[in-house]
């Protein structure tokens, strides 16, 4: 018993003496002082400073850059005549910048560098007939959709009767018209394998070939097969009613930025609410 309190007495002094040459004290009130600012840092309700949005970058400069491919109508289409953007995707977007507070500035780009330029910060936003999927979702976010749709085939009326059937495409002596690097091209190489398939660059010259006998069919959306097919009387959008896929159009913007995100999502359910996707239906797809 004496003997453990003599050990306890020796401890103690020996603490004391350290703490009084500074060499315990120093470090003790440091560890103490790192933990209590690590604690206060993290701890619930605790502000924190939130990364910078892109949202505010559009705001801050004053307009919105956005990016289509200006050969899809009735979604996007670039008029040779005027040199200016027209289509659904294209008011909605002078819509959504008049929201925001700032000018809209389009970019051109293609099927097939549309993804690599949203990426590479050449455009705020893609819209123009984008296609919803789980693909363009692992690069990039996609929003919720605004108008539903179909893979059907444009063909000349005259054949109408002739082409009821995937199994009636999917032949050697049936010649397709395929535009490149959109989901066309992916249904095309993925359920047409048997067809006489050609890549053409420009998305707004197959209808014509098609209607000319170039080609005898045009995979391409119902919205679009239908605006052809309104447009030509030698044109024929058939399976409309029931076409081989189902999807969504929406608006793809860079991932990542949960504030914009957030700022597209609720101005969609807006224009929605409000009637404004609607009206653009009306006007450009009725």
């Amino acid at each position: 018993m004496l003997k453990n309190w003599k050990k306890v007495l020796i401890a103690g002094v020996m603490t004391l003496s350290l703490v009084g040459t500074g060499y315990v004290g120093h470090d003790l009130i440091a560890a103490q002082h790192v933990s209590a600012a690590s604690a206060a840092s993290n701890a619930p309700g605790q502000e924190k400073k939130a990364a910078a949005s892109q949202l505010d970058a559009i705001i801050e400069r004053g307009y919105i850059r956005v990016g289509m491919t200006g050969d899809y109508k009735p979604f996007t289409y670039l008029n040779p005549k005027t040199n200016e953007f027209e289509g659904y995707d294209v008011d909605a977007a002078k819509e959504l910048a008049k929201d925001l507070g700032v000018e809209v500035r389009f970019v051109k780009t293609t099927w097939s560098d549309m993804m690599k330029d949203l990426q590479a910060d050449k455009f705020d936003i893609a819209v123009g007939g984008v296609t919803r999927n789980t693909a363009r979702q692992k690069t990039a976010y996609v929003s919720q959709g605004y108008v539903t749709f179909g893979k059907a085939p444009l063909i000349r009326a005259e054949d109408k009767d002739k082409y009821k059937t995937l199994e009636d495409i999917n032949k050697p002596s049936v010649r397709i018209g395929v535009n490149p690097g959109g989901t066309n091209e992916v249904f095309v190489r993925q359920h047409l394998t048997k067809a006489n398939v050609t890549v053409v660059e420009n998305n707004l010259d197959i209808p014509h070939l098609v209607a000319d006998g170039t080609y005898d069919v045009m995979i391409t959306d119902t919205v679009e097969a239908m605006t052809y097919a309104k447009a030509d009387s030698r044109l024929y959008a058939a399976l409309t009613d029931k076409p081989f896929t189902k999807s969504e159009k929406g608006f793809m913007i860079p991932r990542g930025d949960f504030v914009y995100a957030s700022y597209l999502e609720m101005w969609m359910d807006e224009m929605k609410l409000q009637g404004k996707f609607d009206a653009l239906f009306k006007k450009w797809m009725e």
